[in-house]
């Protein structure tokens, strides 16, 4: 990766809009990484919102218990 990107999130959950700025390159390796991690990070508010997960005091993220219900 030879440049940067940076994202600007509006909108509620069912209705998440996501402004980007890229500068320099990127190469596809890059953008996948980046899918990934903004699928995992929608998925996490989604579940939070919803109650599946609920955020605790060994999970203060709630991303372990995501990790753990993809699992399943």
């Amino acid at each position: 990766m030879r440049g940067s990107i940076t994202f600007k999130f509006s909108g509620g959950i069912d209705d998440c809009r996501v402004r980007t700025i890229r500068e320099g390159e990127l190469d596809s390796g890059d953008l996948e990484a980046i899918a990934a991690v903004l699928e995992e990070e929608i998925k996490l508010t989604r579940l939070i919102a919803t109650g599946e997960i609920s955020k605790t005091l060994s999970d203060p993220t709630g991303i372990a218990q995501l990790r753990a219900h993809w699992c399943n």
